[in-house]
């Protein structure tokens, strides 16, 4: 009878083994395939949608005719030099909205480029919230990873803002690994009056951050207009990677009160779009915290303690059946 029951949960052993193994390669293979199947439907997106790229050049300013015939909430196209970030920035009715379509209004996973609701579709506040998710392969805004490296943080500075009719030189002023919760880069809201306190905070919370930029940001908040750029941080459920872009708003700070900007002095060289040109980038004027930790721990540690647990369970399993039979041996040689 004991020998009937330990075949009949040996085969059950067996069976679930088989079935667990087998489904774990039918998954993974089907996650294979369909995430190659997100990539290339995005990657296809990217191409055809660039054919309609404004032209900065053109003799009043960028046009949006084509791209706006395609999707009227299409309000700008962003460009980060040195990556493949070239695209074009929609803002919906919600912050879903774009979550999941792509520029043609279609479900897609990869989602578009899209712009906080809290904030104007001309980009005329003071600190612009530009979401997209984090994709390998170089696409929407998973390049963004790149400007943790010192090296390429230090090399690649600038990046463009098209509107229609207008184009907006911007510098890259600070790279950061924060998270999802953090007020002072997560609500549009708290800026809405002056960038007053931002440059200090980005002081002590960048991975890097170019120092000149960052004086500007705090001697003269009232006059720098913000973009931030927000993905999702590899390895981490919470994190995300938010690229600060700056400008020194041209127009603003002709009438400026001397009491509004600690700074008041004049800009005799800004660089064209706004830009001071003696905060251009370089190795001695970068500063941070340096890269952060990555990964939620606790997801690792739960998968390498199941499968540790699994693993103790089949020994345990095999070591009581082994020693059943050693003693039913013993017990019919006796």
């Amino acid at each position: 009878m004991s020998r009937m029951i330990l075949k009949l949960l040996n085969g059950i052993y067996g069976w679930v083994i088989g079935t667990v193994l087998m489904t774990s390669v039918v998954y993974a293979g089907y996650s294979i395939w369909d995430n190659a199947q997100v990539y290339q439907a995005a990657e296809n997106v990217q191409d055809q949608i660039r054919q309609l790229k404004p032209d900065k050049e053109a003799e009043d300013g960028p046009g949006f005719d084509e791209l706006r015939a395609l999707n009227k909430d299409v309000i700008g196209w962003i460009t980060v030099d040195g990556t493949n970030i070239d695209d074009p920035v929609l803002q919906g009715d919600t912050n879903l909205t774009y979550m999941n379509k792509d520029v043609y209004g279609e479900f897609s996973l990869a989602g578009s480029i899209f712009l906080d609701i809290r904030n104007k579709a001309d980009f005329s506040d003071p600190y612009s919230l530009i979401y997209g998710h984090n994709m390998d392969e170089h696409l929407m805004f998973g390049d963004l990873a790149l400007f943790k490296k010192k090296d390429f943080f230090r090399k690649n500075t600038t990046a463009t803002l098209m509107l229609p009719g207008e184009s907006r030189d911007m510098n890259v002023a600070a790279v950061l690994q924060i998270s999802a919760g953090t007020e002072e880069i997560f609500n549009p809201d708290m800026w809405k009056n002056s960038l007053d306190g931002l440059g200090t905070f980005l002081e002590k919370n960048s991975i890097w951050y170019h120092s000149g930029l960052i004086e500007l940001l705090n001697t003269k908040p009232n006059q720098m207009e913000v973009v931030a750029l927000v993905t999702c941080s590899d390895g981490s459920t919470n994190d995300r990677t938010v690229l600060i872009l700056v400008r020194e708003n041209p127009d603003s700070g002709k009438n400026t009160d001397p009491g509004t900007d600690k700074d008041p002095a004049s800009n005799s060289d800004a660089a064209p779009g706004g830009t001071n040109s003696s905060s251009q980038t370089g190795s001695d004027d970068i500063g941070g915290t340096g890269p952060k930790p990555t990964g939620d721990h606790q997801d690792p540690q739960f998968w390498i303690r199941l499968i540790i647990g699994i693993i103790v369970f089949i020994l345990l399993f095999e070591g009581i059946e082994r020693f059943i039979s050693r003693r039913r041996d013993e017990n019919t040689g006796k």
